[in-house]
């Protein structure tokens, strides 16, 4: 499944239960492989169609655990729209890619801490993102940056 396939299909699945699902069941549902959702759902928080409720387990973990999604009205918007939808989501687009990014500017011939790639990434949303969208976006950054692994060398 596409990353477009699998955005349409997790927008259509909460459009269709009409109320907040817990990530397991979401991914149940879609049956999809649970990283690719993880990673889609971030996507579609990013462009404001979702927000999640996560928490971050107390091993020291990079990640947070997705609790709880729900559907925001831009995103049931967009559901309600086939043309929306092709538009944002084209079926043309065959991405499939679950991978860590780390951007190009990154320059990673020396060795890269996660503490550097988060400073970076701050950087990226101050001057790409607005609004709430960037204020959730550095609080999650800031957050990631109390954890003890940020001092270690990305593999």
């Amino acid at each position: 499944m596409t990353n477009n396939e699998l955005s349409r299909k997790m927008l259509s699945t909460l459009l269709d239960k009409g109320r907040n699902l817990r990530f397991q069941e979401l991914v149940e549902a879609v049956g999809a492989d649970a990283r690719a959702v993880f990673k889609n759902l971030f996507f579609l928080e990013e462009k404001g169609y979702v927000q999640l409720s996560t928490s971050y387990p107390s091993d020291n973990a990079v990640y947070p655990i997705i609790q709880i999604v729900r559907m925001r009205q831009t995103g049931e918007q967009i559901s309600r729209d086939p043309s929306k939808l092709d538009l944002i989501f084209p079926l043309s687009d065959t991405t499939t890619d679950t991978k860590l990014h780390i951007p190009p500017e990154i320059n990673t011939a020396k060795a890269l801490t996660f503490g550097a790639a988060l400073e970076k990434l701050a950087l990226a949303v101050r001057r790409d993102l607005e609004g709430e969208t960037r204020d959730a976006a550095l609080l999650l950054i800031e957050s990631l940056l109390s954890l003890p692994i940020v001092r270690q060398k990305i593999p």
